[in-house]
């Protein structure tokens, strides 16, 4: 679901996956970014070729900025008005209000 005046910008890739991405209003998203609400199991006694497939789905609050080439993963919340920095990738919730960056995503600072 895409909230009024939210943007996505070319080549960014979304995959809800079953449990699907909900982006709220005015939020916006880079070129590039990958935001990808499933993930595969990696059971040491399965292929993965044969591992289970889950998906929770992704939340994005309103009026977010997820930067260029930045990339989210299933399960996650992304609290109104953060900011996500360029190259980013999340895998944790981000909190209302808070700009994160790195690899994996930590605090930078408040917005």
């Amino acid at each position: 679901m895409l909230g009024d005046h939210a943007s996505v910008n070319p080549h960014a890739v979304l995959d809800g996956g079953r449990a699907g991405i909900t982006i709220g209003a005015g939020t916006r998203i880079a070129v590039g970014a990958t935001i990808y609400a499933f993930d595969h199991g990696m059971a040491p006694d399965r292929p993965i070729r044969e591992q289970r497939v889950r998906s929770q789905g992704i939340t994005i609050g309103k009026d977010v900025w997820i930067g260029a080439r930045a990339g989210i993963t299933d399960g996650v919340t992304i609290g109104d008005g953060a900011v996500v920095a360029m190259g980013a990738v999340v895998t944790r919730d981000v909190e209302p209000g808070m700009i994160v960056g790195g690899v994996p995503a930590k605090v930078i600072r408040p917005r």
